[in-house]
């Protein structure tokens, strides 16, 4: 299993939110290019680069990303207010890894097939980020499309995706654990390359996930308050699966 370390960037700021909500934010030290360094050296499959302040719709960080993708030596996605096929290209052409979409995918299908045809579904991470009760959340978090977790799974993969990021929304930033039998469910139903997000606190949790069939799982707030060290859990997970 991947592990992939999360940078949100909202003001210039690395931050982390609680249950996606702005207003429980916490902001660390290190600032984007730092931290991007700093998990690179440490060992992290990839980073996973989410753009706050084009989520919420006030304005962009695309300048201190476009700085991480052109100094990385790792694969780097990135995704956060991505709403249209001229914003995805844009990031494809600066040389992201992949490009993780949201709204779009739901909002505007056609235009995600035409992605998946033109760039390769293997440029594309779709983001399926649920409430507690189980509905796909967009915009920033702050709507809900009208389907569930399970039913989207089904229609990315006739779409084509190849690789989904569930993301439990009630759970991240609250350090209270993953929702594994979620990430079970959709692995054991899909082909699709499952990411798991949200909750992961320490390596018990990445293990549990890993069991669960989760391709990868992208780690936020745990690599930045200690509870998780990403040179100990990719030894003790290789452990693990040995």
């Amino acid at each position: 299993m991947q592990l992939w370390a999360a940078i949100d960037i909202l003001g210039g700021s690395v931050v982390t939110l609680r249950q996606g909500k702005e207003s429980q934010k916490t902001s660390w030290k290190e600032g984007p290019l730092q931290s991007a360094s700093r998990w690179e050296r440490e060992g992290a499959d990839g980073l996973h680069i989410i753009d706050l302040d084009a989520a919420f719709g006030r304005g962009s960080s695309k300048d201190v990303i476009r700085d991480i993708v052109d100094r990385a030596h790792i694969p780097v996605q990135v995704g956060g207010g991505v709403r249209s096929r001229e914003a995805a290209e844009a990031l494809l052409d600066w040389g992201v890894s992949r490009v993780i979409l949201g709204t779009l995918a739901y909002a505007q299908p056609k235009i995600l097939s035409v992605l998946l045809d033109d760039r390769g579904p293997e440029k594309f991470v779709v983001a399926a980020d649920y409430s507690p009760e189980g509905k796909v959340m967009s915009k920033g978090w702050t709507s809900s499309v009208d389907i569930s977790v399970f039913q989207a799974a089904k229609q990315l993969e006739s779409a084509g995706v190849l690789t989904m990021l569930a993301t439990a929304v009630g759970k991240d930033g609250t350090a209270k654990g993953p929702d594994v039998e979620t990430t079970r469910r959709l692995c054991s139903s899909s082909k699709m390359r499952v990411l798991a997000s949200g909750g992961i606190r320490d390596i018990d949790d990445l293990g549990e996930l890993a069991k669960a069939g989760a391709a990868g799982a992208i780690i936020g707030r745990a690599l930045y308050d200690g509870g998780i060290k990403l040179r100990v859990a990719k030894a003790e997970l290789e452990g693990d699966l040995r």
